[in-house]
């Protein structure tokens, strides 16, 4: 029955004296680190995943207006509305800029709100 009535204070010092009083921390230390990395890696995983949206995004908006001037080019409204959301949203290329801007000047649409482009103008220029 001693042991029902062991001092609260004994039961403290003596598992401060012992190892095992150590060893618990050193394993809260490490968890801390463990999930510390865990979150490093899921914070990477996020990034990669929102790269990975937005260059799908780019590439299905501009799959969408190619497809639309070429095979709709009296749907005005349309291809502006793709345009828009392709080159400012999305940072659109010089490919599908060359392509809309001739587009917009056959069909007397204003295009001066198009941003400068400057991503893919060598990739394109090397393939004329």
């Amino acid at each position: 029955m001693w042991g029902l009535k062991m001092d609260f204070g004994l039961i403290i010092t003596t598992i401060l004296g012992s190892g095992s009083f150590f060893a618990m921390v050193q394993f809260l230390v490490s968890r801390h680190d463990h999930k510390k990395e865990d979150l490093n890696e899921i914070k990477k995983e996020i990034e990669l995943i929102r790269k990975t949206q937005k260059d799908t995004n780019t590439r299905v908006s501009r799959m969408e207006l190619l497809s639309l001037i070429r095979n709709d080019p009296n749907n005005v409204d349309a291809i502006l509305q793709v345009a828009e959301y392709y080159f400012v949203e999305l940072d659109g290329n010089a490919y599908a800029h060359t392509i809309f801007e001739r587009w917009a000047t056959e069909h007397n649409v204003p295009y001066g709100w198009l941003p400068k482009i400057t991503k893919g103008v060598k990739d394109d220029q090397e393939q004329n």
